[in-house]
């Protein structure tokens, strides 16, 4: 680049055509006006500048595209690429040659490239084809996965689908039996004391009987299909009876599902109820007694935090949840009591944890299959009484039941009525509480500590509601109704915080209302 200094300028003298001296570029730009137009055509030939007349144009400035004359080129080209107009053959010869030279250079290049490119492609259509051939290889497999995962749970299928036969098998057993002691009964003389315990006997078998053959026609959707997030096969499938849900925090419910057929356990989920996709952790607990029912208290017991109590079979399993300050975060312990006295065929039906008028308690109650006893436990498993109820024919027909004080209200199978205990050394049947229209069949029963919260369902109109009744037993209202179309819409269980009332449905959907 050519930078012109003023030095280099102020040495021309010329004159005018009006005749003024200028001893410098700087004295003629005092004196004239600018009237310079830079010539748009660059080439060899030099012309006079119109500025300076006494000025060749011998200048081209490479940035503007334009010819000049030394003193314009100082004034108006500063710092742009200058230089002589005589040197624009040995420059122009020079950039030819750089851009021949950089042509065969592309064109050096090119060949490089070209090579590469060609490998390059030769890499991705292998590439391409490893691709294709792990996604057959993987769909292959997770095809045969997916096969032998539905085999399994066919052959569980035909496996429960036996157990099945066996029980209509067993039913038939049943009714064979029942004629036979009707004949039996009817030649049994009633005149002396060895044929009082003939018919005793008899009156024993007979309830036997009518208890196995209203358990095996029960109701149960408890065979059910659920998708679970895994690392598995696109969401293991599983197979599941759900048992119930429980609030143990405003915004965590555990439900509780047998899965023992499947694998064995018995698995707690704890979840957000009002979003069900907010899951807080699972827990399983094993139990091979595949036979008996899971049940759950319907009711939380106390003793620094909440605990879960479930049952099955012969067992009791205390539930511990781990209290991280803002939530349960985990299980804690659970604590396993067996009740080692229990006659043949029999098992835990009903559990439930006590409640006091204005705050929850360490104790729960259990009842079992073929026994006249109700067993009362403290947390965290110690044995505390055991309350002789013979006199009650119906305590065997029990499938739910409240826990308040020294109150024990029992749901009745096929019962409209609520009926009502109070246990101390001995028990006495002390009242109803009476549905507020027929064909309301109570399920599920608690006490919220201010009052009794009862789920009933209306069959024939495929209708549930929440009910409430005073502690003292007379009804209040109604609080939510609700309907049902199949049995994975029916309610299975009833729960509350506070004033918040939840309902947990067939298919694990949960309906909130405040009461």
């Amino acid at each position: 680049m050519v930078r012109f200094t003023h030095d280099e300028i102020e040495t021309k003298q010329d004159v005018d055509g009006q005749g003024t001296s200028y001893n410098s570029v700087t004295d003629a730009g005092d004196q004239m006006t600018h009237t310079f137009q830079d010539s748009k055509k660059p080439d060899n030939e030099s012309q006079t500048c119109t500025k300076h007349p006494q000025m060749q144009q011998d200048q081209y400035c490479d940035t503007c595209d334009v010819t000049s004359c030394g003193a314009c080129a100082f004034e108006s080209h500063r710092q742009h690429e200058v230089f002589p107009v005589s040197e624009i053959p040995e420059r122009l010869a020079e950039k030819k040659k750089m851009i021949v030279a950089q042509l065969e250079t592309v064109k050096s290049e090119y060949r490089g490239a070209e090579h590469s490119y060609e490998k390059r492609k030769e890499l991705q259509k292998k590439s391409y084809d490893q691709a294709l051939n792990g996604i057959e290889e993987w769909s292959t497999k997770l095809e045969g996965q997916v096969q032998e995962q539905k085999n399994k749970l066919v052959n569980m299928v035909r496996e429960r689908k036996k157990l099945h036969l066996q029980e209509e098998s067993k039913i038939g057993r049943l009714i064979d039996d029942a004629s036979s002691l009707k004949e039996a009964i009817q030649t049994i003389p009633i005149d002396h004391v060895s044929d009082w315990r003939k018919i005793k006997s008899i009156e024993s078998k007979s309830t036997e009987i009518s208890r196995d053959v209203r358990n095996m026609g029960e109701i149960r959707a408890d065979f059910l299909f659920e998708p679970v997030p895994n690392n598995g096969v696109f969401g293991k499938l599983k197979m599941s009876a759900f048992i119930g849900g429980e609030m143990i925090h405003p915004t965590q419910m555990v439900h509780v599902h047998d899965e023992r057929p499947a694998n064995g356990t018995i698995v707690l989920i704890c979840f957000n109820p009002i979003d069900p996709t907010g899951e807080y952790w699972r827990y399983s607990i094993m139990n091979s007694d595949v036979f008996a029912p899971v049940v759950m208290s319907n009711e939380l017991a106390r003793a620094g935090v909440y605990h879960l109590i479930l049952g099955a079979g012969c067992t009791i399993f205390i539930v511990k949840p781990h209290d991280s300050g803002p939530c349960y975060d985990s299980v804690d312990s659970v604590l396993s009591l067996t009740i080692d006295d229990l006659p043949p065929e029999s098992w835990i039906t009903c559990i439930a944890s006590r409640q006091l008028p204005t705050q929850a308690d360490n104790k729960f109650a259990v009842l079992t299959r073929n026994s006249t006893v109700l067993r009362v436990y403290k947390l965290p498993g110690e044995a505390v009484s055991l309350i002789d109820m013979s006199g009650h024919y119906i305590l065997g027909d029990v499938t739910n039941m409240g826990y308040l004080k020294d109150t024990f209200a029992c749901i009745i199978r096929d019962s409209d009525d609520i009926t009502l205990f109070t246990a101390g050394d001995t028990s006495k049947q002390c009242w109803f509480m009476k549905p507020p229209s027929d064909g309301m069949i109570p399920v599920r029963i608690s006490h919220t500590g201010s009052f009794w919260l009862v789920l009933s369902i209306k069959k024939d109109t495929k209708q549930w509601n929440a009910l409430i009744y005073e502690t003292t037993r007379e009804f209040r209202n109604i609080c939510y109704e609700g309907t049902y179309d199949d049995l994975q819409d029916i309610p299975v269980s009833i729960s509350n915080w506070k004033a918040d009332v939840f309902v947990s449905l067939a298919n694990q959907r949960v309906v909130k209302f405040t009461c």
